[in-house]
This record gives C-alpha cells, structure tokens and sequence, in this order.
C-alpha cells in the first residue's frame, strides 16, 4: 500500500458511492474537517453520516493524485497535500475546488488517521 493508492481508493470510493468502503478507509478515531459542513469530526459514525449524505446528494470528486505533495513523516505515515474538486448535482451542477491534507498510514488496514478539506477561498485572495 502507499499513499497515493490510499487516496486513489478514496476517490473510488467516493465516486462509486462505497460508502463501507470510504469509511473503512478512516482510523476508528480518525478525524474529518470537511469541506460543506462546519463541524470537526472524530468518529466513524459522524465520518460516515458525513459521507452518506454527499453521497445520496450524488456528488461526485475530480482527483488526479499525482499533482499531490508527499512529505514523509516516518516509515509508513505520510502527509499527502493538493486539490481536488467537487462537483455537486444537488448545487445545480457547481464545482468548489477544494484543498486537502491527508495524514496517511500505510501500515494500518485503516489508513485515514486525519482528513481536511476546506473550499479553495478565491473570496479571500490576497496576492
């Protein structure tokens, strides 16, 4: 496993509507900063309510991983950094770019120990 099948899988996962699958990708006491909901995240229940509604609102994820940043925490964790963008049907069709941060470990059947995503706040550009 590595972390960019990690986060390949993620987005499978998301896109097929899996939602036993994006959820076991999450530690037990993982943590979730989601994107469309102001509030942080600490169990598989909530990770999962989460999903499930993103889910049933048929929202979908363009990913590519390997515009990721990798950083190597140690042997088997990483943090994993980049864009992604939501497209959401139940938001006629809109799409947020959005960032990402993901702690990843390779070593756990779990891999997500911490998740997130917050919407790209062009609003806010201070360049």
């Amino acid at each position: 496993m590595t972390p960019e099948s990690v986060l390949e899988q993620w987005a499978q996962c998301f896109n097929s509507g899996d939602l036993d699958g994006i959820t076991r990708l999450y530690e037990i006491d993982g943590t979730l900063l989601p994107t469309f909901k102001p509030v942080l995240m600490n169990s598989g229940d909530k990770i999962s309510g989460y999903f499930s509604a993103a889910i049933e609102g048929n929202a979908s994820i363009e990913f590519n991983v390997n515009k990721s940043i990798k950083t190597k925490l140690s042997d088997s964790s990483y943090l994993m950094t980049g864009s992604y963008v939501f497209c959401l049907p139940s938001k006629g069709g809109e799409k947020y770019e959005s960032w990402y941060t993901f702690v990843i470990d390779t070593s756990k059947d779990s891999p997500i120990k911490h998740h997130h995503s917050s919407r790209v706040p062009y609003d806010f550009d201070l360049s």
